[in-house]
This record gives C-alpha cells, structure tokens and sequence, in this order.
C-alpha cells in the first residue's frame, strides 16, 4: 500500500508483518516455508537475490551495522587503519556488511542485518531509486540498530523511518516464519519438560527456549526472545 499523503514509501501494519515475510520466503525461498530450518540468508541474497554482499566497516563506532546500496555510484567506508573515512566505489545491488558485526556482536546479528538489507531491496528499492533520480543523489539505506521509533507517533514519521521500521520488525520474521517457529517452540518446551538434564541446565523454559531457538534458527536470544513473546508465550 503507498500513501500519497505523507509520501510515498510502503505503509505496511504491524498485523501485516508476517505476511510480508511469508511474500518475501515464498519468492526467494520458499523451502523455509515448508520445514523449520535455519534460513541460509547470505545464500539467498547472493544467489537467489542476485545481490552482491560485501564487508567494509561502515563507521568507527559500529553505529552503521549494513548498508544496501540501490544504484551504481560512490559512498563513505571507514578506514580503521587509518581512522578516517574515505569514498569508494560501489556497484548496484551490493549490500555492505560491518564486519564487526560479526566480530563483536554475534552471527546472529549479522544474519538480520543481511535480512534486513535483502527486505529493504525487495520492498523499497523503487522508491529509493525513485528519490535518487529526483533529488539526483545516491540511493542508499543505512542500518543503525539503535533507532527507537515510537509508534504513538507514526503520523510524523519520514519515509525513511517508515521504511526502517518495516525492515526492523519484519528482518526477523524472515528468518523465524511463525508457523515453523511455533513448530519448534513447541518442540524444545516439550524437551525442557521431559528431559531432567535440560532443567538442570537451564533455570526457566523460557532461558531453554530463546537458547534452543536462537541455536537453530541462526538469530541472537534477544531475537528469539521478542519473536517467542509475539508469537504468545509467556511465562
């Protein structure tokens, strides 16, 4: 759906998140669709995409996690070695991955931010093209994790940050499909029931739970644990 009204970029619910992510599985991958597995997202942004994924760092703090870039043309890296930052060229369709992502945070997180680029290709590429082409200015989206959108305040929110909060939220309902989730969720709180080692281990079913989750689904606890509670389990 686009709004003319406050511009021109997706609007997309909440309510229809998981339907997106089933949209975009079902083009590129629908395999993931049909059994739980970890989806293979570098696999489908390379190969299946066609999309060239790259590692430059992005910042000298890793406030930038990836960047997709939308047309040929030049953008900022940073220069660790020499602390300085420096044009470069890139190419259409490459998504540039910090690799301290990797390094300091967790594969997880460089999983969704992967995801999170490849979504922002496959629902907002035109309109970023679009606006490069009218404000004669390269097309490009940055991932920074630490932006906080309220939603009470969704009447004033930018095109971009509409478009980042989709990216946000549906990255990794992408790499959780809901019904292979709550397939899985089911499996591992049957496990921590019946197996008296696994309670040992771990304190709580949730603590069992995020960890098994997060183990097979490639994503960090802090993502299986949000998707956990929106898929309604709480405990």
């Amino acid at each position: 759906m686009l709004s003319t009204e406050h511009g021109f970029a997706p609007r997309i619910s909440r309510a229809e998140f998981d339907h997106e992510a089933t949209l975009f599985l079902e083009k590129y991958y629908p395999e993931a669709l049909q059994r739980p597995m970890a989806v293979p997202i570098l696999e489908v942004a390379r190969k299946r995409m066609g999309l060239r994924v790259v590692e430059k760092h992005l910042s000298e703090d890793l406030s930038i996690l990836g960047q997709m870039c939308f047309n040929s043309g030049v953008t900022d890296i940073y220069d660790k070695e020499n602390d300085e930052y420096i044009r470069v060229k890139v190419r259409y369709g490459t998504i540039i991955i910090d690799p301290d992502v990797l390094a300091v945070r967790n594969e997880g997180c460089m999983n969704n931010t992967v995801a999170h680029e490849c979504f922002h290709w496959h629902k907002h590429r035109d309109y970023h093209i679009a606006t490069s082409i009218r404000e004669d200015s390269k097309a490009i989206s940055r991932y920074c994790d630490f932006m906080m959108l309220s939603e009470d305040t969704q009447s004033d929110w930018t095109d971009v940050e509409w478009m980042e909060w989709q990216a946000n939220n549906i990255a990794p309902r992408i790499l959780m499909p809901l019904d292979q989730f709550l397939a899985m969720a089911q499996k591992f709180f049957t496990e921590y029931h019946d197996d008296i080692d696994v309670r040992r281990s771990y304190y709580s079913a949730r603590a069992w739970l995020k960890y098994s989750l997060s183990e097979f689904f490639k994503v960090s606890k802090q993502s299986a644990g949000i998707r956990l509670e929106e898929a309604g389990y709480y405990f």
